[in-house]
């Protein structure tokens, strides 16, 4: 299941940063990652939500600042 959650949110990462899924990785972060601006941390959330049929409070979402803190919130959701 983590492999499939991991991979769908990468999937949603590339959709929303314009990016090959390949590029996305661990490393991934807001601060450094070509496309993931305040506008599409947003776009992020809406999109993960509505992908896993959860809701994200402002806490989960501030602190969803790499690709692993994403994928760690959206699995403790689930």
């Amino acid at each position: 299941m983590v492999d499939n959650l991991e991979e769908r949110i990468r999937e949603i990462f590339a959709d929303i940063l314009g990016m090959d899924a390949t590029q996305i990785d661990e490393r991934a972060a807001f601060d450094r990652t070509p496309g993931w601006d305040s506008a599409n941390h947003i776009n992020l959330v809406v999109a993960l939500e509505q992908e896993f049929s959860i809701t994200l409070d402002v806490t989960e979402i501030d602190t969803m600042l790499t690709f692993d803190d994403v994928l760690r919130t959206v699995e403790a959701k689930l």
